[in-house]
């Protein structure tokens, strides 16, 4: 696997538009604990109740997006994974400012994946997710 300078160089090459509206800003991966970390600072766009609250689905969107990456990152973006199933469990209310979403991988097979994420806000758990993704090689 390359080393993780060389990986955000082909992250940024093959980076989602979709991830700007969700306020992507960073990424970083603990080998070690295996733990890949994204950034993300949700604007006011994103959310409801008058503007205090980040909309459930934007939610979703990140923890959903920290799972794929860390996917498309291990196989150096040789894979497209597909969301089979994403289980999210909203704890607290996130508010529209800088969130840190945690993803690991619980066990890889040769095509399907199986993930979890924290989305994490002030030091306090917001919401957690599991997904099982298919890894789809192009032909």
């Amino acid at each position: 696997m390359k080393n993780l300078k060389e990986r955000m160089e082909i992250f940024k090459k093959h980076k989602p538009e979709f991830l700007d509206i969700l306020g992507f800003e960073d990424f970083s991966f603990d080998e070690k604990a295996g733990i890949y970390s994204c950034i993300f600072n949700p604007s006011m766009s994103l959310t409801h109740s008058n503007g205090t609250i980040v909309q459930g689905g934007f939610i979703a969107g990140m923890l959903d997006a920290s799972m794929a990456q860390y996917i498309l990152n291990l196989y150096e973006f040789k894979v497209n994974p597909l969301s089979l199933d994403i289980d999210v469990k909203y704890l607290l209310p996130c508010r529209p400012k800088k969130v840190e979403v945690n993803s690991k991988i619980l066990k890889m097979g040769k095509s399907i994946a199986f993930s979890s994420a924290e989305l994490i806000q002030d030091k306090k758990l917001i919401a957690t997710a599991t997904s099982t993704i298919k890894l789809i090689r192009p032909r």
